[in-house]
């Protein structure tokens, strides 16, 4: 006889309240003259089961029967007690008070180890309200009504079945089902707004599917990336190890999956010219004209000698004859427009040099070629991820000498 298989129809029973013999043999992949031996000694052991015959019939326990914590080993205990302070950083969610009961009943205190927050930096508490009342409408079976913010951008009143609480990837999540649309749908916690739990019951049996195949999301893009060095923490802290790969000039390369909406379009931005987009080809171009739109918004905006990068990086590789034709700074090498020149010191504007460089007939900074080119090396690195600040200073250092300030320094 099964001293396993005897908790296990303990189990069983307290969890579904009675049983046919006939279930629990197939439950328990035995006979049923099995299962009523099972019974037998259950109940010579002092556990109050027992049987009435019948269609209605079956095995069940005594109502007030508790389990004794014997019947969970020294290594299940410590399990259950994980699993409960894994979520007593919420205090909404009530499990404090159920941790200390079991930690009594079973006469142990697991060491102080573990800690888990579900709030996130700087909340005031708002989001531990939306979680604790989204717990309850699922366990009451209440329609919730609420606005939501696609990755798309569109902003749309909903109204939903509430099925399951899952975290996944950086966040929260609600399954449910969508009396509308007739199907499961994914709804990030953080989008849901202005949430507000009904007085409708729903009694349709609710089992969305895995979170990555519910229904409504969008296709799936798969992804190759080489992240600059500078991007080493954001790309550790966001990707797994698995999926990225270290490459000798100290760059990250990054195969991964994600959803293709708009959300991964503003992701990818995110980290400005220290990403570069390998493949697919469909979204490296969307996310070239994103950031060409972006550009063109704030192109005028005055952002100082540290933005020169960008252009002279590609300028002198790619286009040699753009930069022939525009007019750069010649201390720095920044791009010059009208409202970007320095002063002579009658307070015209300088023919030559930006206003970072030189004002009022002097240059700002006494410093050297060699000293210059280390000061722009950083930003220019930055700007353009596939380069590194030695190979931007040996870049630098090929036509650096060719700008006035500097020729006149060799002369």
């Amino acid at each position: 006889m099964s001293q396993a298989r005897l908790f296990e129809m303990v189990y069983l029973l307290l969890e579904k309240g009675k049983m046919s013999a006939t279930e629990l043999a197939e439950r328990l992949e035995v006979s049923v003259r099995t299962v009523y031996r099972d019974v037998d000694a259950l109940s010579a052991a002092g556990v109050p089961i027992y049987t009435t015959p019948g269609r209605r019939g079956g095995v069940a326990l005594m109502e007030q029967f508790v389990l004794s914590r014997a019947a969970l080993s020294d290594k299940e205990q410590g399990q259950l007690l994980t699993a409960l302070k894994s979520l007593s950083g919420n205090s909404s969610l009530g499990t404090a008070e159920t941790l200390s009961k079991l930690s009594a009943l079973f006469r142990r205190s697991e060491p102080d180890w573990l800690q888990v927050d579900l709030s996130r930096w700087g909340d005031s508490g708002a989001a531990n309200v939306k979680f604790q009342r989204l717990k309850e409408a699922i366990l009451a079976h209440r329609a919730v009504a609420f606005t939501y913010v696609s990755s798309w951008g569109e902003t749309t009143s909903r109204k939903a079945f509430p099925a399951r609480l899952v975290f996944k990837g950086q966040g929260w999540y609600l399954q449910a089902f969508c009396p509308k649309k007739g199907d499961y749908r994914t709804f990030r916690l953080s989008r849901i707004l202005g949430l507000e739990v009904t007085e409708e019951v729903f009694s349709i049996p609710l089992s969305p599917p895995p979170i990555q195949d519910a229904g409504g999301a969008s296709p799936m893009a798969d992804l190759r990336l080489r992240f600059s060095p500078a991007m080493a923490y954001r790309v550790y802290d966001e990707f797994e190890e698995r999926e990225v790969s270290l490459l000798p000039d100290g760059s990250l390369e990054v195969s991964v999956s994600f959803p293709e909406d708009g959300w991964v379009y503003g992701y990818l931005l995110s980290f400005g010219a220290q990403v570069t987009i390998l493949s697919p080809e469909r979204i490296r171009r969307r996310v070239g004209e994103m950031a060409g739109e972006i550009f063109k918004k704030y192109k005028n905006h005055d952002t100082g000698c540290h933005s020169f990068g960008v252009t002279m990086g590609t300028s002198q590789t790619k286009e040699d004859a753009t930069m022939k034709e525009q007019t750069f700074c010649q201390s720095c090498a920044m791009p010059l427009s009208d409202d970007l020149r320095g002063t002579e010191a009658d307070g015209s504007p300088s023919p030559h040099y930006c206003k970072y460089c030189y004002d009022k007939g002097k240059f700002t900074q006494d410093m050297t070629m060699e000293e210059m080119i280390a000061f722009c090396a950083g930003p220019m690195a930055q700007a353009n991820p596939d380069m590194t600040v030695e190979q931007a200073k040996a870049q630098m250092g090929t036509f650096f000498p060719q700008l006035l300030r500097w020729k006149k320094e060799g002369a």
